[in-house]
């Protein structure tokens, strides 16, 4: 720095104290910033020329005289007019900085403070060990920072209660109680204030002492502390799992109920078939340097119900029964149930005793009780178990003496009248017949048979009115005694029947009831009258009278009736029958009802909001002529009614009217008669699968007579075939060949069976001559075994037609010669055509076939004379071979020399 510039500096200076009090302040103003950042301090005035000049200063410093720099160049920097800009500001660029106008005396005050960073915390431990339970001391440090740095303390990301630490300037002290869960966890001091922009951190890894820590578990639940629910004859399993640092220091010890179970120190526990008696508290134990620890649980056994019942035996009448169902069980019971011989009594399920206080004769049995429970599994599913006993309780009780026909009537002279009376006691009772409080003995007379249940008096023959009285038949045991009274008496006409009582009356209907009296020793029925004049006879004790008159007062008599004739009395009863529900013109009506003959029914409707409204049965009446009126209850506005097919017919009308009284309907209408054609769909289809069927069986029928009738004629003329002797045939042909033979047009008849195929022939007869063309040309080879065949030169197909474009015939289709005509000169080629058939030398079966083709024209045996022109010759070429190997007899050549060939065509 030159002289010049310090000379400058010091004029500036001294103008400026000079000037800064004559300077008016426009504004003040506060800028806080973070370290390392620039900062740009703006100073504006209002009007302001280039002849202004204008100072930056701090703290008194002059930094700056308009763009002149008097400070550190690389630190400040005046841009515009006339900011300043503070490059990299650290915390010693805090303070007050002024701008001032020194021409216009006027100037602005900026207050600059700079956020600066703290130096990373540095974590110490004051412990040399850390021991579950003891309060260990952690110290955190740091440097700088402004403003002061806060401290903030953390375990495991987790921040700790502040009351556990202290804060100092730039010191924080932590005092920590240690616990085995932050064993392994870290230890974590932040510190920051606003110049960062995350906190600063450091960590320490706690390395905590602590006593074994046992937890108990079986299978994957833990039961330390817990009751274990275990069920009898079940594997139990106990696992110890230990955490300790450091390490135990002796092995695992077990205890049930606090003494030690020997043997055992694995940390596996298990008892393969757990019983009601290990029932106990298990414990598993150990330790290391820093202490002992323990954990236990308290196992349970379930066991299904043990029961036994107390109570029952022998009891006597009217005594009081407990039976009560002692039960030994695990868990509690859920229920009780109670049985007599098999039958559920109606208790309560909670009820352990049975108790009747007075009991009877039907109180006897066997009764049974049950107790139920439900045994848990540790994996939340349940069992019910079950367990029961019975015993039996037997009644005593004094004789029932009853019998079923307290008045028997027996004629005089009547042989082995029995008399009855069934006895029901315990203990068994002795049983005493009286006559007119006389007793009764064994005689010739009386005859006395019993059992445990049943005594019989039998008289052997009433001889006199004398027999007739009253017989007592008396029981008694050590409970008391009982007896019935069983009249006998001669047979008359019945008593009369009591006690008539009405069970219904209505607006159409009576019903009553009454009791039978002594029958008179004959079957009896009664006799029930309506007002003395309608009698109706039943043979039940009830009636019931129908379509009686609504509101009429009726007198009822019922009397009884044996073959002896009618009680000498009769028991009447009036009644008087209700009033109509309904009036009739307010009975629904009938708006259609049609009879469908096809289905059978009646179908009907009625006024819908009339019938709705009602609420007393109806029925509907169907007036048929030459029957008894029917009527029907209805139930619907609508609906179908099923008759018989007898009544379509005679259905004249229909009506409404009410229930059980036909005679109270509404207006009758006529009824609609409608004959639907039906299908009986299912009797088509029968009867056409039995017409198919039937058709089906013709055509066979036909087929096979049709195939039989072919096979026969086949038979027949393979029959006449075979019978001629046929030599090999050889076919020689010269250059031109020419018609050998010809016949006339007529309707032609095959000579065997194949009557279509030989038609096939007409197509290929001469247009002009209506003549059929056969050529042959063949080689001799072909013809030594007898075929046709072409030659080397491709001759034509044994049989050449007119057509030279069809096709050859089949296999079958070939042209056979037959040699059975006679000759005198084997070689005179100028055949005789034989048209009488008594001229050929053949039996008269053969004579009679040639015959009947010939007049047809067959086609199997052609006559033919050859004419002068014959180009080709047809010899007999016979090959002398073994008949064995050609299938023909071979006779000798001068043998066929007597012989003329002819052409047989064979389709």
């Amino acid at each position: 720095m030159n002289t010049t510039t310090i000379i400058f500096g010091l004029l500036l200076f001294i103008i400026t104290i000079g000037c800064f009090d004559a300077s008016t302040v426009l504004s003040t103003r506060t800028i806080t910033e973070k370290q390392g950042r620039d900062v740009v301090l703006s100073c504006r005035f209002d009007g302001l020329t280039d002849r202004d000049r204008v100072m930056w200063s701090k703290d008194g410093v002059v930094l700056s005289v308009n763009q002149e720099i008097s400070g550190d160049k690389q630190k400040y920097e005046i841009i515009g007019k006339y900011d300043l800009i503070i490059k990299t500001i650290a915390g010693n660029d805090s303070g007050r900085y002024l701008c001032q106008n020194f021409d216009q005396a006027l100037s602005m005050t900026i207050v600059l403070t700079v956020l600066t960073r703290p130096t990373k915390p540095e974590l110490y431990q004051s412990n040399e060990t850390l021991i579950e339970g003891s309060l260990a001391l952690f110290i955190c440090t740091t440097q700088g920072g402004n403003p002061s740095p806060t401290f903030t303390w953390l375990i495991n990301q987790k921040p700790i209660n502040g009351s556990f630490y202290t804060v100092s300037p730039n010191t924080s002290e932590l005092r920590l109680p240690l616990e085995k869960r932050f064993h392994n966890e870290q230890l974590i001091c932040q510190v920051n204030n606003q110049a960062l922009d995350n906190p600063l951190s450091t960590s320490l890894r706690l390395n905590i002492q602590y006593k074994p820590e046992i937890n108990l578990r079986h299978g994957s639940s833990l039961v330390t502390n817990l009751n274990l629910l275990v069920i009898e004859n079940d594997r139990l399993t106990l696992d110890c799992h230990i955490q300790s640092n450091p390490s135990t220091i002796e092995p695992i010890t077990w205890l049930k109920n606090g003494a030690s179970m020997t043997g055992i120190n694995s940390p596996t526990l298990t008892l393969q078939t757990i019983k009601r008696n290990d029932e106990g508290e298990y414990t598993c134990m150990t330790s290391n340097i820093v202490g002992r620890s323990q954990a236990s649980v308290h196992i349970r056994v379930q066991y299904a119900p043990i029961v036994r019942l107390s109570g029952g035996g022998i009891l006597s009448e009217n005594k009081r029964l407990v039976l009560t169902c002692i039960v030994d069980a695990y868990p509690s019971i859920d229920s009780y149930q109670w049985f007599k011989n098999d039958i559920k009594l109606n208790t309560s399920s909670t009820t352990s005793s049975l108790i009747i206080d007075k009991v009877s004769k039907y109180d006897s049995g066997i009764y049974m009780c049950i107790a139920r429970n439900t045994l848990k599994y540790s994996n939340g599913s349940a069992i019910e178990k079950y367990d029961k006993t019975q015993t039996r309780v037997t009644i005593e009780y004094a004789p029932i003496v009853h019998s079923s026909i307290p008045i028997l009537a027996s004629d005089p002279f009547t042989s082995n009248t029995k008399l009855e009376c069934e006895i029901d006691s315990y203990p068994e009772s002795n049983i005493l017949w009286t006559y007119n409080n006389r007793q009764i003995f064994p005689s010739n007379k009386y005859s006395i048979i019993q059992n445990k249940t049943t005594s019989y008096l039998i008289i052997q023959q009433l001889q006199s009115n004398f027999d007739y009285g009253l017989y007592t038949c008396n029981a008694s045991n050590r409970l008391g005694h009982n007896s019935t009274t069983i009249q006998l008496r001669s047979k008359d006409v019945p008593e009369t029947p009591i006690n008539v009582n009405l069970t219904s009356v209505t607006y159409s209907t009576i019903s009553l009831t009454w009791q039978a009296g002594f029958d008179g020793g004959w079957p009896q029925t009664f006799w029930v009258s309506l007002n003395n004049s309608l009698w109706k006879e039943t043979n039940e004790s009830l009636y019931t009278f129908t379509n009686l008159q609504h509101s009429q007062l009726y007198n009822i008599t019922v009397r009884a009736q044996n073959r002896l004739g009618h009680s000498r009395n009769a028991s009447s009863i009036s009644v008087q029958t209700e009033n109509v529900p309904i009036e009739r013109e307010n009975l629904p009506q009938i708006e259609y009802a049609t009879i469908h003959f096809s289905e059978e029914t009646l179908d009907y409707r009625l006024n819908n909001f009339t019938f709705l409204s009602l609420k007393v049965p109806l029925c509907i009446r169907i007036d048929i002529s030459n029957q008894s009126n029917l009527c029907e209850r209805i139930v619907t506005s609508s609906g179908i009614i099923k008759l018989e097919k007898s009544d379509l017919l005679n259905v004249q009308n229909v009506s409404i009217c009410l229930d059980q009284y036909e005679d109270y309907c509404s207006n009758s209408v006529g009824v609609e008669m409608k004959r639907e054609v039906a299908f009986n769909w299912i009797f088509i289809l029968i009867a056409s699968i039995i017409i198919v069927f039937f058709l089906i069986l013709c055509a066979l029928c036909i087929f096979c007579f049709v195939q039989n009738h072919k096979r026969r004629r086949n038979s027949n003329a393979h029959t006449i075939t075979s019978s001629i002797k046929k030599p090999p045939i050889v076919i020689e042909s010269i250059p031109s060949p020419t018609k050998l033979f010809s016949y006339p047009e007529q309707h032609l008849h095959s000579s065997f069976s194949k009557i279509a195929e030989i038609q096939k022939l007409d197509q290929y007869k001469d247009k002009q001559t209506n003549r059929l063309i056969v050529t042959t040309t063949t080689t001799a080879a072909a013809a030594m075994n007898g075929h046709c065949s072409s030659n080397a030169s491709g001759s034509s197909d044994p049989i050449l037609l007119s057509n030279p474009n069809s096709s050859s015939l089949s296999g079958s289709d070939q042209l056979t010669v037959t040699d059975f005509y006679p000759s005198t000169n084997p070689t005179d080629l100028s055949y005789k055509s034989y048209t009488n058939p008594t001229d050929l030398p053949l039996s008269s079966a053969q004579n009679d076939l040639l015959w009947t083709q010939s007049q047809y024209g067959s086609y199997g045996f052609p006559f033919y004379t050859p004419t002068s022109n014959i180009h080709e010759v047809v010899s007999n070429k016979h090959i002398k071979e073994d008949s064995a190997e050609s299938g023909y007899s071979t006779p000798s050549k001068t043998h066929y020399q007597n012989k003329k060939t002819v052409y047989e065509v064979v389709v």
